[in-house]
């Protein structure tokens, strides 16, 4: 038995794949100089979609740590894999070919060890860090698919508390005070676990008005912190100062949480149907997440290529403003045609 679509699940995830594009249009924060708006524009973008890596996890949570209430863990496993493991081959083959014939990326003298090891680790393109991390998510949720009954409530708000203390507040406030933290007082079962766990429990709890203003107030202090911080430690150091760009600790945490609630206590059938757009709309456009991530890039590089042609460059504001939602249509029209072609569509699931 399939689950029932849930509408706000869709909408968050095409908001979420909408930021992630923009925050990779952001590259100009890569480049400090905190005396220019460009820098302080693009730390402004990112951190207004800092939360969207996170929300993708916690779907997931929400969406699949009760899987076993439709099917058995054999079936999710392969359901699962099916999904991301040819996707994730494919593209990281297709990429270092790609790169490889622009002269960006070497496979000339590369053993199958090299070619697996570049896989593994992402060397092609390290935005596709998100695969093994997903992956290894994946393979957890049998263990942790228990924490969904009922009666595991308790265990299940302790897992996020404790993995929030530990993994997203303890690790950059001690950096901060300059105190070496010891990794192995946190929990060993990695510090993204904290987005399914909290996926699965905002999803399946009915907030009361005040929690919900509780957590949008965090998410609105989460965001505002980690632009002060990001800008005060880069001013200090003279260098991008990257602690709090980490999207386990707590600034994403709580901007995502907050995302998540927001997005969530919408009544999104009503509101489509003022605008007269069909439901279908979504969930089309949700489908083609997976496909965007993959391909987006290999979009940007050929607009960029035009818009240089015109002295447009990456750093105007029309490229990290204006193109991010150029970028998203172009490419899910690129998705929806390979998924059209059934020898390509499973390359874009």
């Amino acid at each position: 038995m399939e689950k029932k679509r849930v509408l706000y699940y869709d909408v968050l995830n095409i908001l979420a794949c909408l930021c992630v594009v923009a925050m990779h249009h952001n590259e100009a924060l890569h480049s400090y100089d905190v005396n220019t708006g460009v820098w302080r524009s693009a730390l402004a973008i990112n951190v207004l979609c800092y939360w969207s890596v996170p929300v993708f996890l916690m779907l997931t949570g929400a969406k699949l740590l009760n899987y076993r209430s439709r099917y058995d863990t054999k079936t999710f496993l392969k359901k699962r894999m099916d999904k991301v493991l040819l996707p994730f081959l494919f593209w990281s083959i297709f990429l270092m070919l790609w790169k490889s014939s622009l002269g960006i990326y070497s496979v000339e003298s590369m053993g199958i060890s090299d070619w697996i090891s570049a896989i593994l680790n992402y060397d092609m393109e390290e935005i596709y860090w998100f695969f093994p991390t997903i992956i290894a998510l994946y393979l957890g949720m049998p263990l942790l698919s228990p924490l969904s009954e009922e009666k595991h409530r308790s265990t299940l708000i302790y897992g996020i508390l404790a993995l929030f203390i530990l993994h997203s507040v303890v690790p950059p406030l001690a950096t901060l005070a300059g105190i070496s933290w010891n990794s192995s007082f946190a929990l060993e079962i990695g510090s993204h676990v904290i987005f399914i766990l909290l996926g699965y429990l905002l999803a399946t709890t009915e907030l009361s008005r005040r929690s919900r203003l509780g957590i949008y107030a965090a998410g609105i202090f989460g965001m505002v912190f980690q632009y002060a911080a990001v800008c005060l430690l880069s001013t200090q150091s003279g260098t991008k100062n990257s602690l709090f760009l980490n999207n386990t600790y707590f600034p994403a945490v709580l901007s995502a949480a907050a995302v998540f609630v927001f997005i969530k206590q919408v009544d999104w059938q009503r509101l489509l149907d003022r605008l007269h757009i069909r439901p279908g709309l979504l969930v089309t456009l949700s489908s083609c997440s997976l496909g965007v991530y993959l391909i987006h890039k290999i979009t940007m590089h050929y607009e960029l290529i035009w818009l240089n042609s015109l002295g447009i460059y990456s750093y105007r504001l029309i490229w990290r403003v204006a193109f991010p939602l150029i970028t998203y249509v172009v490419s899910v029209a690129v998705v929806l045609l390979l998924k059209r072609i059934p020898v390509l569509r499973r390359l874009v699931l």
